[in-house]
């Protein structure tokens, strides 16, 4: 017997159907997003909270970029992992580049399912700080130390503290603190701004795309909206507040096609202050300096990356921010859209490796246990001692 309305019809058929149905609706609001874009980038630019940066030319500037990488292979019903950091050093005079030295730091073990990510990022977070200590304690000073990785932790990285399958996790997490806590301790007076002839230590990411987008959601003609903002950007709060008039557009527009619709080459958002609320910042004794950051775009064919810096205003204000955008954008010449400033390029091209060298460590444990091999050994080490 045949099933009465039953339709025979192909998937490629189907999505036919459905390209024809709704392609329309897709290009009006895509169109209708443009002209959104169009109208509001001008009114972001008067306002000041995007802004034109000029690159230094030549420049000269000795910078320490510091990458870091995991990776993880199945075994016995569980994973190994490697996670390494690579620190490589480039000196700058008159725009020739040269190499002038490298570091890395590793760590290797198995490793469960449970919150795996996060727990591999806490250590990479971790092995950044010790690569950026060991580069502050040796060798010839540096203008900038860079980090691809946040400055501190937000509390979404917090373990739960009652759960017995998270241990392993509270323990890297608070391992991780303790890294980041003693660091700032250590080195809080001897880097920029707090002491002006010192190295600036900045986060490079490509995250949060929304803060600036938040920001202007809200009336920044009033203070408590302004406040999220430095001083020191001199923002039209009668420019930022026609802003406004364009809410239904704002609320329209995915975060990432808008920060790209509104920054141009060279330019850079207002800084912001990150996490204004210090308890949702970790280590807190760290973070009580503060946390200002800016997104910027490098050129025509580069992505858009945040900078992270500790501190806030006085010690930041708009014309230190300038100068070192101005440098990461001629950091960031080449790439393309997933650019980093060119240190922590090279840098992650030495952290490939680490996907082979993970499959060998993998290949290297099964024969060790298929011949027993690490048994005899702490066998043959017993028999010496009696």
């Amino acid at each position: 017997m045949s099933s009465l309305g039953t339709t025979n019809r192909s998937l490629a058929q189907t999505l036919a159907v459905q390209t024809q149905l709704h392609m329309p609706g897709t290009v009006g609001r895509l169109l209708q997003q443009i002209r959104d874009l169009e109208q509001l980038a001008p009114l972001f630019v008067s306002a000041g909270l995007v802004k034109p940066i000029e690159r230094p030319n030549p420049i000269n500037i000795k910078v320490a970029g510091i990458a870091t990488r995991s990776a993880t292979q199945k075994t016995l019903g569980g994973f190994l992992y490697a996670s390494a950091a690579v620190c490589l050093e480039l000196t700058i005079q008159n725009n020739a580049v040269a190499t002038s030295g490298q570091n890395s730091t590793t760590e290797l073990d198995d490793i469960d399912f449970v919150n795996q990510s996060k727990r591999l990022a806490l250590i990479q977070i971790k092995q950044a700080y010790q690569l950026a200590e060991q580069r502050l304690l040796n060798g010839e000073p540096v203008d900038l130390i860079l980090l691809d990785c946040p400055l501190f932790l937000g509390r979404d990285m917090a373990p739960l503290k009652d759960a017995p399958e998270h241990t392993e996790y509270r323990k890297t997490y608070d391992e991780t603190l303790a890294v980041i806590d003693k660091f700032w301790l250590d080195h809080k007076e001897n880097l920029y701004p707090w002491n002006k002839q010192g190295p600036i230590l900045a986060g490079i990411a490509s995250e949060k795309f929304g803060a600036i987008l938040y920001i202007a959601k809200q009336d920044l003609r009033k203070p408590e909206s302004l406040s999220q903002l430095l001083v020191s950007e001199n923002i039209d709060q009668q420019a930022a507040g026609d802003i406004l008039s364009h809410l239904k557009g704002l609320l329209s527009i995915g975060e990432q096609r808008f920060i790209n619709g509104v920054l141009s080459s060279f330019t850079r958002t207002a800084a912001f202050r990150i996490g204004e609320n210090q308890d949702r910042m970790e280590p807190k004794l760290a973070a009580e300096s503060g946390l200002v950051g800016f997104h910027f775009k490098g050129g025509n064919n580069t992505g858009i990356r945040l900078v992270q810096l500790a501190g806030d205003e006085p010690d930041w204000d708009a014309d230190a921010l300038d100068l070192l955008c101005g440098q990461l954008m001629c950091l960031m010449a080449v790439g393309g859209k997933r650019a980093y400033p060119l240190p922590i390029q090279l840098a992650q091209h030495e952290l490939k490796q680490l996907d082979q060298f993970v499959k060998f460590y993998k290949s290297n444990i099964q024969s060790a246990l298929k011949s027993r091999e690490v048994e005899d050994v702490w066998l043959s080490d017993l028999d010496g001692e009696l």
